[in-house]
């Protein structure tokens, strides 16, 4: 039985992840998006060499279907919340949004978080991130610091339903749901990682193909945030 939000929102999806008849590509075009336009976001990102990465790939390893684009190494994220279109949001404003979410989080502890189980939608496989509570203060500050930077008004609801996860892989195309939902609940019972997550980011979002490239524009540190910034044309820092 669920003894948390958190386990029963999970029970609830993978139920209905189960109705599913067919699973759906996540590569369609979104509103808003076209080839070469960026989308600025704060990301938890992990390196490609981290035991987050490592604990990704084996249910990788474990789901090898051709109709699965697994992310790549360098690419695993945890979405916390948009901020806008890049050519909507001018330089002067993500400065002043990446000095506001310093000032407004820096009494934030960094965050314990369990990694799975493992969870799948019409779209593709993901793991849960639980608690939600710390990550949601940390979403209601940066929130405030976009409505700071910007307007109240210009805060977007992205992502709109806030379920923390970490993507394990994207569907590509439409097959039945059978084989995949049967291979993922032999992964539900897979012990969870433990991880302390000290770093959020702000990134310069783009989609190349079947796989998300960014470029790093601030990076903040949890509680002592040691900040970083960069105009979104002189980012440096790519990944997949």
């Amino acid at each position: 039985m669920p003894v948390n939000q958190e386990e029963q929102v999970d029970l609830e999806d993978w139920e209905q992840f189960l109705q599913l008849d067919m699973l759906a590509s996540h590569w369609w075009e979104r509103p808003g998006w076209r080839p070469g336009r960026r989308y600025l976001t704060w990301y938890i990102t992990f390196d490609a060499d981290s035991q987050v990465t490592s604990y990704v790939q084996e249910f990788q390893r474990a789901l090898p279907f051709p109709y699965l684009d697994p992310v790549p190494a360098d690419g695993v994220h945890m979405t916390i919340q948009g901020v806008g279109f890049a050519d909507e949001v001018t330089d002067a404003d993500v400065a002043q949004i990446a000095e506001q979410a310093q000032a407004r989080c820096a009494d934030l502890a960094p965050v314990d978080l369990a990694i799975g189980p493992i969870a799948a939608y019409q779209g593709g496989t993901f793991l849960r991130a639980t608690p939600w509570s710390p990550l949601t203060r940390l979403r209601d500050r940066l929130r405030q610091a976009i409505g700071t930077g910007r307007s109240d008004s210009q805060v977007p609801a992205e992502p709109l339903r806030f379920k923390p996860h970490i993507s394990v892989a994207y569907c590509n195309r439409a097959v039945p749901a059978t084989d995949l939902a049967q291979a993922v609940r032999h992964l539900r019972s897979r012990s969870p990682l433990q991880i302390k997550v000290h770093d959020v980011d702000l990134v310069l979002l783009r989609r190349e193909g079947h796989a998300y490239r960014w470029e790093t524009i601030a990076t903040a540190r949890l509680q002592n945030w040691r900040l970083r910034t960069a105009p979104a044309n002189q980012a440096e820092r790519s990944r997949h």
